[in-house]
């Protein structure tokens, strides 16, 4: 663990060495790492590109991209409930005496009460690779850079996340992807949401945009109002 922790104090003090310095660096940074098009919204429109391919493979394309798209909810899923059920890490930004650059464009109170360990964006865009790469190898090897440099790097620089919590996040995203979306391939379910997209294209396509990006922004709205709704139950209560 104190090999770990070397390790991780190390790399993201490397990565972060230019912040704090040039408010238009570090504002750019931040903006990257906020961008839902960036993140989501590249995924997405790979998904739509494989959806609408055309050829032999079409229809076991749409059901894997079905699995897949429902598997991420598991992903998800599963690493809110370790961040929450896991003793709390706190993030770089809030080490104390750790020797980090807090970029002028982050406030320093910014995601106190999350824990950064595993990191959730890591585990969703490196799972959404791996249908990326059933599809492609290149275009997969591009997604899967495109989950490191794109999107996991700047949240280290901006002191978000420890390599660790990066390097657990990808691991455990691209496990469970390959499990969960092999278990649903193995059950009816892919094969009648493919078929009702063919019969009753308006309402699939309506649902399908809302959990796209509901999915884009790692259920960010679907989240909130979970909360709100146990706060709301909490007081009922009490």
């Amino acid at each position: 663990m104190a090999m770990i922790n070397r390790w991780d104090q190390w790399l993201v003090l490397l990565i972060n060495q230019p912040a704090g310095r040039n408010e238009l660096l570090d504002q750019f940074v931040l903006d990257v790492a906020d961008s839902a098009v960036l993140k989501g919204g590249i995924f997405l429109a790979a998904y739509c590109w494989i959806w609408f391919e055309k050829g032999d493979r079409r229809e076991d394309l749409r059901r894997m991209i079905v699995a897949s798209t429902l598997a991420a909810l598991v992903v998800v899923l599963t690493v809110r409930l370790m961040q929450t059920g896991l003793p709390f890490h706190p993030r770089p930004l809030h080490a104390p005496d750790f020797g980090l650059n807090t970029p002028l464009s982050v406030h320093p109170e910014s995601l106190r009460t999350w824990s950064s360990f595993p990191s959730d964006h890591a585990a969703l865009f490196f799972a959404l690779s791996v249908p990326i790469w059933t599809w492609s190898r290149p275009f997969g090897a591009v997604a899967f850079c495109w989950a490191l440099i794109v999107i996991c790097l700047p949240r280290a620089y901006l002191g978000f996340h420890y390599p660790s919590d990066v390097l657990a996040g990808a691991v455990l995203g691209i496990v469970l992807m390959v499990v969960a979306r092999g278990a649903l391939l193995r059950t009816s379910l892919p094969d009648r949401i493919v078929g009702w997209s063919g019969l009753h294209p308006g309402s699939f396509g309506a649902i399908a945009l809302l959990y796209a990006l509901e999915l884009a922004t790692l259920f960010e709205d679907a989240r909130h109002f979970a909360l709100d709704a146990l706060r709301l139950a909490g007081k009922l209560v009490a």
